[in-house]
């Protein structure tokens, strides 16, 4: 009962400074990674789990961006804790990419391979996303078109064709990734995608280019040749 009351008190004292102007401010990060636990142990010390998972993670970010499978075979959480932490993690990730979204030309391609890897991070199957752009190139908003498996994910032309028209933008870019292997494009992608931009330069859309991002970085078609130079 003595303990549960110190680390109550603890936990008090921990939001009171917080709440003292609602940030991090003079924290360091294994309190911060301590709040964040107390969500995923309610009832127990978190000081401690959090120096651990900071010296095998070394940061709160690496905690955050592991896999399910990483933080549970690291023996330091359980399942129900690792799903918390993942939760936390993809909160983060999107809202990263939300905050760059209208920000990005679409013409600078580090900027766009940021935030197309931002908007993978953490996925663990394929996914397909189109990404809208305005006439003066800025990345409006996105949309997710398609899932598959960790190994593949099908290019449905009618469904792209139909998300594209409801969008009302005439640019776009496409975007997948490969979540165990290398950004590079595979024979497949190439044929698609140059299937893509035949199908929808004849109905006057213009596809910019095509990302893929994987466990090495982003690559863009456009950049590697592979397609031709929309500009």
């Amino acid at each position: 009962m003595a303990e549960s009351s110190v680390h109550s008190g603890h936990r008090e004292r921990m939001r009171k400074r917080f709440c003292e102007n609602m940030s991090f401010k003079g924290f360091a990060e294994h309190e911060i990674l301590e709040m964040l636990l107390f969500y995923c142990y309610p009832r127990s010390d978190t000081n401690g789990l959090a120096h651990r998972l900071l010296t095998r993670f070394g940061s709160i970010e690496g905690v955050l961006s592991a896999s399910k499978e990483e933080l549970m075979e690291s023996g330091l959480v359980g399942e129900n804790p690792a799903v918390n932490l993942k939760f936390f993690g993809a909160l983060t990730s999107y809202l990263k990419a939300e905050r760059v979204t209208g920000s990005v030309d679409a013409r600078d391609i580090p900027e766009v391979k940021a935030l197309v890897r931002a908007k993978f991070a953490g996925e663990r199957i394929e996914r397909i996303m189109l990404f809208f752009v305005d006439p003066s190139f800025r990345i409006r908003k996105f949309a997710v078109v398609d899932s598959g498996t960790l190994k593949e994910v099908s290019m449905d032309l009618r469904k792209i064709t139909r998300t594209i028209l409801n969008s009302g933008y005439d640019n776009f870019f496409i975007a997948h990734n490969h979540p165990e292997a290398s950004s590079k494009p595979s024979e497949e992608d190439v044929v698609s995608t140059r299937l893509l931009i035949r199908h929808l330069s004849a109905m006057g859309i213009t596809m910019l280019d095509h990302f893929v991002a994987g466990e090495d970085g982003v690559s863009s078609l456009r950049q590697l040749g592979l397609i031709y130079d929309y500009e």
